[in-house]
């Protein structure tokens, strides 16, 4: 059973934001006019990407959590992580996979775009299909303004402004890209150790069901990546980056809402932040294995 709170200093909940924001910003920073450029050429990789992404993760993941009774924190946290857009470590991934990063960096920033509207409104009606996760939501009594505020602040306007800098001030751009990839990075993955430190108890005593769901989900996501690029005829190396932008969630994103708009409900707490350094694990292991599918084509310039 899911520990009914866990420890959390909502003083620091500023410093999250910031790192949450400049992971943001930092991927804007990558972005040119030509990644666009290149969404019109790739419409068929781009829109096999997002139906994944927004419609067929968080539809599974729904499905999954009415077949299995697992605490409403949990499922929960669940259909938040799978509505979240893809994960900033997921081009780093795609690079060492040897797929289309170009087609990966072009997914983060649309998904991430797109999040700013479609993740309240997929969180909002998957969870209302889930009538436990759809109780807890009555219970902490959700402000569903409060939520698309937050992703305003967090994702559009870093987005916004990191695109502005990047085609203003070019130099300057790709000086701080470089350092907001490393330092936001090692940030959150610093503040997910001390948080798990924190909630060591809580989490060790729950580890086994947090480790297997987490596990399964992550595999669904990547699964569900790939077979939207392999049935809508990509080539291998755009299937490498559906396949991983699909797979790695902004779960960082997700520990922020939690602990903002859910007053850091324990399960959505403990998998969103176990989802954090499982799927970088992942991550790592499918670029290994990526690496040696072999293909000749190019990315599209």
């Amino acid at each position: 059973m899911i520990v009914s709170e866990v420890y959390y200093n909502a003083e620091a909940q500023w410093a999250l934001n910031v790192v949450l924001a400049s992971m943001i910003l930092g991927i804007a920073l990558d972005i040119k006019w030509d990644d666009f450029r290149a969404v019109m050429r790739m419409p068929k990789a781009i829109i096999a990407g997002l139906l994944a992404q927004f419609i067929a993760l968080p539809a599974v993941t729904t499905g999954l959590t009415l077949l299995l009774e697992l605490p409403a924190g949990i499922e929960l946290g669940m259909i938040l992580v799978a509505s979240c857009p893809g994960g900033s470590i997921s081009n780093f991934i795609t690079h060492l996979s040897k797929g289309n990063t170009a087609l990966s960096i072009s997914m983060t920033a649309v998904s991430s775009a797109i999040a700013t509207v479609m993740l309240p409104i997929n969180f909002v009606f998957y969870s209302s299909l889930n009538p436990v996760a759809n109780e807890l939501i009555t219970t902490i009594n959700v402000d569903s303004n409060g939520l698309f505020i937050s992703l305003i602040w967090l994702l559009a306007i870093p987005l916004a402004c990191g695109f502005v800098i990047k085609n203003l001030w070019p130099v300057p751009a790709k000086l701080l890209h470089n350092i907001l990839k490393r330092t936001s990075l090692l940030a959150l993955f610093s503040f997910i150790v001390v948080a798990i430190y924190q909630n060591q108890d809580a989490f060790l005593s729950n580890f086994k069901l947090i480790f297997v769901t987490v596990f399964a989900h992550n595999i669904i996501a990547m699964v569900l990546g790939f077979f939207a690029g392999k049935y809508s005829g990509l080539r291998s190396r755009d299937i490498k980056a559906t396949t991983i932008e699909v797979g790695m969630q902004n779960s960082s994103l997700a520990i922020v809402i939690v602990f903002t708009q859910f007053d850091g409900q324990a399960g959505m707490a403990l998998i969103s932040a176990f989802w954090g350094t499982w799927h970088i694990v992942s991550g790592l292991v499918i670029a290994l294995v990526f690496s040696r599918w072999n293909d000749t084509s190019k990315d599209v310039k």
